[in-house]
């Protein structure tokens, strides 16, 4: 059952004193009134006391039946686990179809990009490396960063950059910033080895 709590108490507001469309209630508990919009009538239904039913869907003659609920008919099958399975324990996931255990084993092992909460952004950790050098102001630290900044980019070219999606302009100013980077490095060197100073 959804729980409607009082905005002045926290307490739970009785769905039994909730209006099916919603409406004004009194909290039991500190006598204030709350406004309640029930967007959805069905969250102020108590579940708890009459679950909804699954109509009955038997396996007839010859048809086979869900793994987890044998007394309902299998309509597919789990492309991960390979048991069949009815409509009641199957999950759309992308464009695969799963059961609901295996569903629920991917989210617990984090196998699945889709069940990602962070990923690593490449992306700024290469400008970073680009960076670096104008930060601390020693300009040595090019000889590493630089080929560190284009191998990152380069190899993380097509990794997912965000979990929301954005471009590769990050990658691409940090090859083109090491690159100058170098290009000033071994200018910089033939200078030295070329034209020793005077």
């Amino acid at each position: 059952m959804a729980h409607v709590i009082c905005v002045y108490c926290d307490s739970n507001l009785p769905a039994e004193l909730t209006p099916a469309g919603g409406g004004e209630v009194t909290c039991p508990a500190c006598r204030h009134p709350n406004q309640v919009l029930a967007l959805f009538p069905a969250l102020l239904k108590t579940w708890s006391v009459n679950p909804p039913l699954l109509a009955d869907d038997p396996p007839g003659e010859g048809e086979a039946a869900c793994f987890y609920s044998p007394n309902r008919r299998a309509t597919t099958m789990c492309d991960h686990c390979g048991v069949l399975i009815s409509d009641v324990w199957t999950a759309a996931w992308g464009s695969k179809t799963l059961c609901l255990k295996c569903l629920e084993h991917l989210r617990e092992e984090g196998r699945d990009p889709g069940f990602q909460s962070s990923r690593i952004q490449w992306d700024n950790l290469a400008l970073f490396l680009a960076c670096l050098p104008f930060t601390i102001i020693i300009w040595p630290v090019m000889v590493v960063t630089a080929p560190a900044s284009i191998f990152l980019a380069l190899w993380h070219w097509n990794s997912p950059r965000s979990m929301i999606p954005r471009g590769r302009w990050r990658l691409g100013f940090a090859v083109l910033l090491a690159l100058t980077q170098l290009a000033l490095l071994i200018i910089g060197l033939v200078q030295v080895l070329f034209h020793p100073f005077g």
